[in-house]
């Protein structure tokens, strides 16, 4: 580093955080940003051991845990996020990342009160408010929870200067609001706009390609879904729902196809959701594998009791598991 650039990485050091440069972030911000991750997590964690109450650790925290999810190492990402919300409970994008990371991993009631807890310190936005209720819903929260979650939204409409990200996010929620409350028709048609328009909305395209499978266009679903893979190559939701789809009859039943995007959807979710353990668990019962099916539904079964929440498609679950354990006794 010559003196020219040393001096101006000292003067914004200084600037922004009142403290000298910790030299291990430095270079694991140089790592980050050319995308060598796991060279980065050693540096990154070198400097909190050394420097553990800097004021600029919460930032590194969760650039490790950033790290740490691009590697894979799920679980240590999520210690690194909880972390980072435990030490720093005002900061906005410490609890937005846990409960972004939440709904990754298939835990969207775990995200849910994640953010009830984060607006208690933090005043509404869109991103806040919207993930508030997208998570509620896709949780199966309590009747108080999505009322509370409801009124951050409608707080969160009223506020000026909202990015156009923010706003098409309120809208899917304000959308899948409609379709919770059984104004079903006027929510599909505002997410079938919201696909429609701009860039685009991942929550959108996640769930208008549910509603398409349950009406059973399933080749509509599979457009919507290849649109959201573009922008979220390993999202567990766009996988297990594609996989969803050629589990079902028609033209492009494929049980051997759908078995490999289920099994990637668990693996890039670290395991931890039961909706797309049930979807494996299908998927290994359609090829015949039916001991496997009892073992992956039983494991679903399992991560959903230990949630907050109910698992939405608990009866469908139970269903399976029962079929399956009265067929290995036959």
């Amino acid at each position: 580093m010559n003196v020219i650039k040393g001096f101006k990485l000292y003067r914004k050091w200084w600037k922004t955080w009142g403290t000298l440069p910790v030299l291990a972030w430095i270079r694991a911000a140089q790592y980050y940003k050319a995308a060598e991750f796991a060279r980065a997590v050693p540096l990154y964690r070198d400097g909190l051991a050394k420097n553990g109450h800097h004021p600029a650790r919460t930032c590194a925290r969760l650039d490790l845990a950033f790290c740490l999810f691009k590697i894979g190492k799920l679980t240590e990402a999520e210690q690194e996020l909880r972390l980072a919300v435990q030490q720093s409970p005002d900061s906005r994008e410490a609890q937005l990342r846990l409960a972004q990371f939440q709904i990754w991993i298939g835990q969207p009631l775990e995200a849910a009160w994640t953010m009830r807890r984060a607006l208690k310190v933090l005043p509404t936005d869109a991103d806040l408010a919207a993930t508030f209720v997208l998570a509620t819903i896709d949780g199966g929260g309590a009747a108080y929870l999505l009322k509370e979650a409801a009124q951050h939204l409608r707080a969160a409409e009223e506020l000026p200067n909202q990015s156009e990200r923010g706003k098409r996010k309120l809208a899917v929620a304000k959308a899948r609001l409609h379709i919770e409350r059984g104004e079903f028709d006027e929510g599909r048609e505002r997410l079938y706009k919201l696909t429609c328009e701009g860039p685009t909305s991942l929550e959108a395209v996640l769930a208008f390609s549910e509603l398409l499978i349950e009406e059973g266009k399933v080749p509509f679903a599979r457009q919507q879904l290849r649109r959201g893979l573009m922008v979220a190559p390993n999202h567990p939701r766009i996988l297990s729902l594609l996989s969803e789809s050629y589990l079902r009859a028609g033209q492009f039943h494929s049980p051997q196809y759908a078995l490999q995007l289920a099994t990637n959807a668990c693996q890039f979710g670290n395991w931890s959701s039961p909706r797309e353990l049930h979807v494996l668990a299908e998927a290994f019962y359609s090829v015949g594998d039916k001991m496997t099916a009892l073992l992956m539904a039983s494991k679903a079964k399992q991560v959903g009791s230990r949630m907050m929440g109910s698992y939405r498609k608990s009866r469908s679950l139970n269903d399976l598991i029962e079929h399956l354990s009265v067929g290995s006794l036959a």
